[in-house]
């Protein structure tokens, strides 16, 4: 996976959402919404860190976009089809 690749599509998903403006109150809704800690919240949008697989699967169903696109292992964007995508490698 591509931290970098990932941090873009993310953020760029997350751009369409109706979140806060101030960092903390998004950091803190990105973790509500996602079901992951501020922590890791925080990591996501700036670069940092990828989510495991099972946490990135759940992120692509709620943005509905395809977790392969997400983490940047394939570059043309898809809409989210199920888990059976991680189990098919």
């Amino acid at each position: 996976m591509h931290i970098k690749v990932f941090s873009q599509r993310f953020n760029r998903e997350l751009a369409g959402m109706d979140l806060p403006d101030d960092l903390n109150e998004k950091i803190k809704a990105i973790a509500k919404v996602f079901s992951v800690t501020r922590h890791m919240a925080n990591a996501m949008i700036f670069g940092h860190i990828l989510p495991p697989e099972d946490q990135l699967d759940r992120i692509a169903e709620v943005l509905d976009v395809c977790p392969h696109w997400l983490s940047g292992k394939i570059d043309k964007r898809k809409a989210y089809s199920g888990r059976e995508m991680f189990d098919a490698e």
